[in-house]
Formats: C-alpha cells, structure tokens, sequence
C-alpha cells in the first residue's frame, strides 16, 4: 500500500465510532508494515487535505472529547499477553452499541451514533476543497472531531481484498468483525468478548463467531495470557485473516517439533540426551518439555538398554558386567493442535425427519419434549430437532440445554447432543 492507501485503511478499520486526529497519528506510527512517511506537522497537513477532500471520509463532533487508545503488552517471542497489574480497569475507548437494522444500511457499533453532529460541509465544500486546514480544524473541534470511512470502504477493510463484498452479515457478527478489524494484529480474546466486551451468554457469541469462520473472515487459536501472579490462562485468540500471526507458545512449538522427532525414530522411541542434543535445549527448558509432553498424556519415560536403542554408542556393559540403562521418551500419540470449534462439523442426519405441526398457543419448549418422548428409548439428536422444530443451531441448543436442566431430558451423548 502506498501513503495515501495506508492512511484510508487506518481510518477504514476504525469502523463506525471513526477516530480523532491524535488516535490517527498514534495509528499510523505503530501501523505495521511502518507507514512510508514521517509523521511531521508538513506531513501531517498533507494527509488531512487527502482525508478531507475524499468523497468517502465524513465528519462529525461528537458530544465529549475521545479518551487515548490503549494498547496490551504482548511478549513477541512467546505470543504470551501480559496481563495489567493495576486492578483499576481502564475505560474502554469503543465500547459495544450495536447498531441494528438501520434502514440506510449501516452497520457497526458507534456510541454516539444518535447523538454526534456530522460536520462534514464545515470541512470540505460541496465541490471537495478543503475549508479549513488541520490546526484550524483541531483548534476548534480538538478531540470531539472523529473521521469516520464510509460503509463500503469499512467492510472492505474488515473484509480484505479477497473477500465478497455482497456478503451480508448479521448486524451482530458485523460487530464482532469490527472489533477484530479495530485490534489489528493484536486480535481479541473471545473470553474478553462475550465477558467484558458484548457482555452476553458465550453460546450466543460461539454462533456468531462460527459465521465468520466459516466465511473465511476470521482465523483462530489457542493463546496464553500471563496473570500477574504469574500463572498462565489459556483462552482463545481471533484475528482477521489479514492481520494473522501464528502466536503461540514456545513450548507448543517445541512439542509439536518433539512430536516430529520421534515420529520419525524405531518404535517413535529416542533417548531423553539425544533428543535434548537435536533440540539443542538447555537441560531446564527440556526437562519442563518432555513433562509437558507426559501431562498432556503425548509421551511416557521408559529405561532401556543401551544394546536395545544405539549399540553402537558402547560400550553397552558397566564394569561389572551389567547392562547400561538408558532413559527414554516413547510417543504415544502425535501432538496435534487444538481444534477450536467444538462443533463445526454438521451431524448427518441419516434419514428424513419429520417436521412437527408447530401450535403456535403452545411453548417450544413443551413441544421439543413431546417430540422427543415419541421417539421413545432411541431419543434424538439435536440436529434432528432442529430440522423437525425448523429452528437454527443456536435456538436447537437452548432447548436440549434447558430439558436437560429440568431434568426433562438426558444428555446421553454430549459430543452428538443425543437426548432420551
């Protein structure tokens, strides 16, 4: 991307709250790749006329002035997020109002949407001449001036250049996407998401963050967050395709790597010294990998003798004539990455299901368990009830969970949701 490309994506993945003239300059100097051009006043002025003589970029004052951007501290080496150790959570600079089938087709989440003034006609003329140059705009609006990218050029950004521009999204996923999109290359933790961010149930999230998985919006994997006690939570990282980085752990590197290794060797066995002379490992940071390795259940220690394994590192007999006993690590299963969407593959549904005559007078609730009472000792699948019900995956869900909790039903099967 050249400058002027640069500095209309920043604007872009700002989405619908937009962003003042300091968050820009603060974007556009820890913008990766750098941004081609020094940031000084001459520069700066430069980049306002762009912005301001561009049919795309609108305006507006809004009714108080925008805090400063926040950013985490996120170890490069390791991908591991520190976490604060003030207690005090800072003020969240873009926090969630959706914006809900909005006639004109805008979609997003912006606080002030209602309520900020659009200013564009005292920016710009009618015929796209700057009317006033950026000190002059800034002395008078100061933070309360926000640039916002039309909705074509936002869904764009969020999107990519690869992505379908007639795809429509429901107002909610569009949100999530947006504040990926607003993260950049830091991402968002779903935990953060459905806890602090939408602040709603993580069912409801799951659905909607499977949508943009299964466009090819998103990427996803697993992520370690230090606590400032120093223990490690794991959680779940999303970034849009575009900003992807592979951020995980050391040590889930090292073990798919020891995976590889001893796949390769006889019996998927090789002595612990060996190993840690391949990895070129000091002997601290492979003992703590090989342990991880025996947690996770991937690998066991073994005692073999040294004729067994490598007869020709000899000799193979002590001085009394015993044989020389070597430690081992045997492989058990192949270390494999976690698969973070616990049900994205569809259940077959081997034959017709009938759909239920729905009465409208009566609760679907009641009507599941009838429907699942005549299927007798067999039960029913949760995709089967969805389609008999003619009701999405989510609400399909709820209904099993809530028979379940009423001890209405039993979950038989929790990975098919089969309930009797």
């Amino acid at each position: 991307m050249d400058a002027l490309e640069s500095l209309l994506d920043e604007v872009a993945l700002e989405g619908l709250d937009g962003l003042c003239l300091p968050a820009l300059w603060s974007r556009l100097e820890t913008r990766v790749p750098p941004f081609p051009l020094p940031l000084e006043p001459c520069t700066q002025e430069f980049l306002w006329r762009a912005l301001a003589t561009h049919p795309g970029i609108s305006f507006y004052e809004e009714p108080r002035e925008r805090p400063d951007l926040q950013y985490e501290e996120i170890d490069l080496e390791t991908g591991i997020l520190e976490s604060r150790r003030d207690p005090v959570a800072l003020e969240d600079v873009y926090p969630i109002h959706m914006i809900l089938e909005n006639k004109d087709g805008i979609q997003g989440s912006c606080r002030y949407f209602k309520e900020r003034k659009n200013i564009t006609n005292d920016i710009r003329t009618k015929s796209l001449q700057p009317r006033c140059t950026m000190v002059e705009a800034f002395d008078r609006w100061g933070k309360k001036l926000i640039i916002v990218a039309s909705q074509a050029m936002r869904y764009r950004a969020l999107i990519g250049q690869e992505g379908d521009p007639d795809l429509k999204l429901p107002d909610f996923s569009y949100c999530i996407l947006e504040r990926l999109g607003r993260s950049r290359w830091q991402g968002e933790l779903q935990r953060d998401l459905h806890t602090t961010a939408f602040k709603v149930d993580a069912g409801k999230l799951h659905y909607h963050r499977k949508i943009l998985n299964k466009n090819g919006l998103i990427t996803m994997q697993s992520h370690v967050i230090r606590l400032p006690t120093g223990a490690q939570q794991h959680s779940i990282l999303l970034l849009l395709n575009r900003f992807h980085v592979d951020r995980r752990s050391k040590y889930d590197i090292l073990m798919e790597k020891l995976s590889g290794m001893l796949s390769t060797r006889p019996n998927c066995i090789e002595t612990l010294g060996k190993l840690r002379e391949e990895l070129g490992l000091c002997e601290r940071t492979f003992k703590r990998l090989y342990q991880y390795m025996l947690n996770a259940g991937l690998a066991k220690v073994v005692s073999l003798r040294l004729q067994e394994i490598h007869p020709e590192c000899g000799p193979c007999k002590t001085k009394k004539g015993t044989d020389v006993m070597v430690r081992c690590l045997k492989l058990l299963k192949e270390f494999k990455r976690n698969d973070h969407d616990d049900d994205e593959d569809e259940e077959v549904i081997s034959k017709t299901v009938p759909p239920v005559d729905i009465v409208f007078e009566r609760d679907m609730l009641t009507q599941t368990y009838d429907l699942i009472e005549r299927r007798g000792t067999k039960g029913i699948s949760q995709a089967e009830i969805r389609v008999a019900m003619n009701v999405g995956k989510l609400e399909a869900r709820m209904l099993c969970r809530l028979l379940q909790r009423f001890k209405a039903g039993e979950l038989l099967e929790p990975r098919r949701q089969r309930l009797q």
